[in-house]
């Protein structure tokens, strides 16, 4: 089975999938993890974080964990279970790609879906001015 985490420096994490609720309806975030890392959070408090939200999940169990930004504390701490978990790692998070995720057909291969995630959140990102000249600004973007 494939599970998605969600994690963050802050309150991102959540806050992130409250926004794919708001726009995939409550189910859509049903039994996604969260962790959110604090600034007085050690390394070994992260770790228990980390290590409680993967209790959830059997050996055999695939998880995409999407965070925010590459080099952070829960990125880091994350890094440390590939290999020992079926672990997709993918840094910089956003709402396209987590409402990517989320509704995805399960059936899709998951090396797949990481690749269309990737491909989503760099497409995501526009520069809407610079879209605007290129169309001309009588037109719709």
């Amino acid at each position: 089975m494939r599970h998605f985490l969600t994690a963050s420096h802050g309150p991102l994490a959540g806050a992130i999938l409250k926004s794919a609720a708001f726009i995939g309806g409550e189910d859509v975030i049903a039994g996604v993890g969260v962790i959110e890392v604090l600034m007085e959070d050690s390394g070994d408090t992260i770790r228990e974080r980390v290590e409680s939200v993967f209790s959830a999940y059997g050996e055999e169990d695939e998880i995409i964990a999407m965070t925010d930004v590459f080099g952070g504390n829960v990125t880091n701490i994350l890094t440390e279970y590939i290999g020992r978990k079926r672990l997709h790692l993918i840094t910089g998070m956003n709402l396209a790609m987590v409402l990517e995720a989320l509704l995805s057909d399960p059936s899709m291969d998951t090396e797949a879906l990481v690749d269309q995630l990737c491909r989503s959140g760099r497409e995501g990102v526009k520069h809407v001015n610079c879209l605007m000249e290129e169309k001309g600004e009588e037109e719709e973007i």
